[in-house]
C-alpha cells in the first residue's frame, strides 16, 4: 500500500524538524568546526547586509524613489538663513573673517 503524498511530505517535515543540524543551510551549528566556515558564515552575512544597505541607499538616499523631496527643500532653506545669519554677523563684527571662512565650509550643499 502507497503513502499518500500528503503524508510523505509531512513526515519529511517532519524529520526535518527533528534533525539537530539544518539540512537546507550550508553552515553547521558552529560547535566544533574549524575556521573556514566560520569565515565563511561571516562572509555570507556581511554581503546580505552589504545588499540592504544599497538598497535602501538607491531607494531613499539623494535622489532616491522614496527620498522625501520636502524635507531637502526646508534644508536648503535652513541652510540659506545661517548663511545669511553668518553674513549678518561678520559685517558686525562678532566673529573674524577666519571664523567665518570655517563656519561657511561646514555649511555646504
Amino acid at each position: 500500500m502507497r503513502m499518500p503524498d500528503f503524508l510523505i511530505t509531512k513526515s519529511g517535515f517532519f524529520d526535518f524538524l527533528d534533525h539537530p543540524m539544518w539540512l537546507a543551510w550550508p553552515f553547521n551549528a558552529g560547535y566544533g568546526e574549524h575556521i573556514l566556515p566560520a569565515i565563511a558564515r561571516m562572509g555570507f552575512i556581511i554581503i546580505i547586509f552589504a545588499v540592504i544597505i544599497v538598497f535602501l541607499r538607491v531607494l531613499f538616499g539623494p535622489k532616491g524613489r522614496f527620498r522625501d523631496h520636502e524635507l531637502d527643500q526646508e534644508a536648503r532653506e535652513q541652510t540659506a538663513a545661517e548663511r545669511a545669519d553668518l553674513e549678518e554677523r561678520l559685517t558686525r563684527g562678532e566673529i573674524t573673517e577666519f571664523e567665518y571662512k570655517i563656519l561657511m565650509k561646514g555649511l555646504k550643499d
